[in-house]
């Protein structure tokens, strides 16, 4: 305000000096009025040593006001820009950023041809190489190695492929139809003894040109495209090495891939055991690289326990955690991790291997076996409910699959009365009488040895009909050890011999306890089941290879194939087949392999149906449940989206998404 009445007491006081020299030309003065203000309008700027006037210039009124619009000018400015910010910058995944997830188990050869029968050599092959087709997110199947999905002829005998240009292996060698010719022709030999042997068995590979091949199959195979998600070796590097050593080429555990992670570097302990490996995203690769850069597998011997994964789990010493098993979730479950359950079609059961016992060989002892199990007891008490009783091993969502088919439940009495026409009972007290007999026989076989000459020539021994008491007593109290008081009787056949089982699984808290319960059912039967206990590493090379076992709890992956062949054809008895059971039936085995050919739903639907109802009347194996697969991972990991797989490997299914780094970017 004094500003405004200072300039216009400068003004008036202009005027009267102009008009006292110019009185006669007002025209003139008028101009010169004019020029003034423009004079003094020219700064429209204050300058800074006008604004430190400005607070000596306000009232209190004037300042409060100043300050009050001040703030509400600042404060719109500041939501201005945050909003413009928050519309138009996002955040997205960015490269970068370290994951580390325990494995119970160890690598023997990451190499597509042998992975199958190790899931952590799977887990591993699943990052470093690729298939020609591949499982998305939604377990979907899409072009992977190749460029579209596989051109089928109209007769269903060939697949042509074209493959992609810009794939390169990891040495940055071009990936072509070479070695996919290679690699197909090396799974058909077999001196190498590969377990995908199996599937390739008959089919004719050729190429057409650099990137164009060809798959020719002996019959129609409408489920042959899904295994063409095998991964694929170079053929630069393998070429040179012979059959027999294929397997220990350290090109098993130093692989060259082309998948979206390449090999860094491994540790191994002092025993040799691989025990960290460690991989690295591949920069450039043909499809979106992985925005994760380091990707470390933590191998365990064990669970829980000291040293063990779910230790350093709780540790933060790793990310994340293969498989959880039910029951130590409790010890698993903390602040910023996430349990994640996924679909997965595996069932558990029991295999009788009928040519490793003769006990087996009877179906009605069989029939017997399987009917006093109480399956609903056994998934309560070994998983809380938590997944599903099954009578087959055709699963929910597969083709044939019937919701109302039962298996039979016996009553122990009933069970008993049809044993007994097999197999006669042994009282307690009976074969207690039979086992010290035993055992006098022995010790007096051991007397006579003990007294006989240099010569050979016997010498007499006083009172060898009489054992000595004390001896009696020691006698008694390793029986004692033998006889399990929760037996109520015993079973012996036409020789005499205590009828006997054994049930062989891998060590782990779920099979151990539906192991125990099973041993328990079958005693009610006078049955002796005894338990052994393998570690989940050695289950492969100790009990599959040699079929070691009467009778084995396997958990069965069954994948998103519903074909059959691989777990119950005749074919399939010897390692590495997964015919577990020894199963054989000519019949059957017909039934599958139409089965695997047909085009027609229907008639696929009915030979399914057909072969379910061959293995209830034949009872080769006890379908008990299918589990549900947890896996433990840090929610510093963002981006996993699988909901449902067909192996363990496939929660990496979008492994291309997951990320832990994040930028900002302007959002157009």
């Amino acid at each position: 305000m004094r500003s405004i009445s200072f300039l216009k007491n400068a003004v008036k006081s202009l005027k009267k000096k102009v008009g006292r020299s110019h009185a006669a030309t007002p025209l003139v003065s008028h101009d010169h009025d004019v020029t003034l203000i423009r004079s003094l309008r020219g700064k429209r700027t204050p300058t800074v040593k006008q604004w430190t006037m400005l607070p000596g210039l306000l009232s209190v009124r004037e300042k409060q006001l100043f300050i009050v619009s001040g703030i509400v000018l600042l404060s719109s400015l500041l939501w201005f820009g945050y909003t413009l910010l928050s519309t138009h910058l996002m955040t997205v995944p960015a490269a970068g950023g370290r994951y580390v997830e325990a494995v119970v188990g160890t690598p023997q050869r990451i190499n597509p041809l042998f992975a199958s029968t190790n899931d952590t050599d799977v887990d591993l092959t699943r990052l470093v190489y690729s298939g020609l087709l591949r499982h998305n997110a939604s377990q979907e199947l899409v072009p992977d190695l190749a460029t579209t999905l596989p051109e089928k002829s109209e007769d269903g005998l060939m697949y042509t492929l074209h493959l992609r240009e810009n794939a390169q292996w990891h040495d940055g060698e071009p990936f072509t139809a070479d070695d996919v010719i290679f690699t197909f022709d090396t799974i058909q030999d077999p001196a190498i003894n590969s377990p995908l042997l199996v599937s390739f068995q008959g089919i004719h590979v050729e190429k057409l040109d650099e990137f164009t091949v060809r798959f020719t199959l002996a019959e129609p195979f409408p489920a042959f495209p899904s295994s063409l998600t095998v991964g694929v070796l170079p053929e630069h590097l393998w070429q040179g090495i012979s059959a027999e050593q294929f397997r220990l080429s350290p090109k098993n555990t130093q692989p060259i891939g082309t998948g979206p992670y390449q090999f860094s570097k491994l540790l191994k302990d002092d025993s040799g055991r691989i025990v960290r490996y460690e991989l690295t995203r591949v920069e450039n690769w043909y499809r979106q690289s992985p925005y994760i850069k380091e990707f470390v597998f933590a191998f365990y011997n064990a669970y829980a326990g000291p040293g063990g994964a779910i230790q350093d789990l709780r540790e933060k010493k790793v990310d994340g955690l293969h498989f959880v098993p039910y029951d130590l979730r409790s010890q698993v479950a903390r602040k910023h991790l996430v349990l994640r359950t996924l679909q997965l079609p595996q069932y558990t059961a029991l295999m009788f291997n009928q040519s490793h016992t003769s006990v087996l060989e009877e179906l009605d002892v069989r029939k017997m076996l399987a009917c006093s199990i109480d399956k609903e007891r056994i998934l309560r008490e070994t998983l809380d409910n938590e997944g599903q009783i099954i009578h087959s091993p055709v699963l929910p969502g597969f083709p044939g699959h019937d919701p109302e088919r039962k298996t039979e439940r016996c009553d122990t009495g009933v069970a008993n009365e049809t044993l007994d026409e097999t197999y006669d009972r042994l009282s307690i007290d009976e074969y207690r009488t039979q086992l010290l007999d035993e055992e006098i026989v022995r010790y007096k076989e051991s007397l006579v040895i003990a007294s006989s000459t240099p010569e050979g020539e016997d010498t007499a021994v006083d009172n060898t009909d009489d054992v000595p008491e004390e001896v009696l007593q020691q006698m008694n109290d390793a029986i004692d050890t033998r006889i399990d008081l929760a037996q109520p009787f015993y079973r012996v056949d036409d020789d005499k011999r205590i009828v006997t089982l054994t049930i062989v699984t891998s060590d782990t808290t779920e099979y151990a306890q539906a192991v125990h319960l099973i041993a328990s059912m079958w005693q009610e039967l006078g049955i002796v089941t005894n338990i052994s206990l393998v570690p989940a590493k050695d289950i492969s090379k100790q009990v599959l290879k040699e079929r070691n076992y009467d009778v084995l709890l396997y958990g069965m992956i069954v994948g998103e194939d519903p074909d059959q062949y691989a777990f119950w054809h005749s074919s399939q008895v010897d390692f590495p087949g997964l015919n577990l059971s020894q199963y054989a039936n000519r019949e059957l085995d017909t039934i599958l392999e139409d089965a695997r050919e047909t085009v027609d739903d229907d008639k696929e639907v009915e030979l399914y149906q057909t072969f379910q109802e061959m293995l209830m009347k034949d009872v080769p194996a006890v379908f008990l449940y299918m589990p549900t697969y947890t896996y433990a991972l840090s929610d510093k990991v963002q981006g996993f989206e699988v909901s449902r797989i067909s192996h363990p490997a496939d929660r990496f299914n979008s492994i291309e998404s997951w990320f832990i780094k994040t930028k900002k970017v302007w959002n157009k």
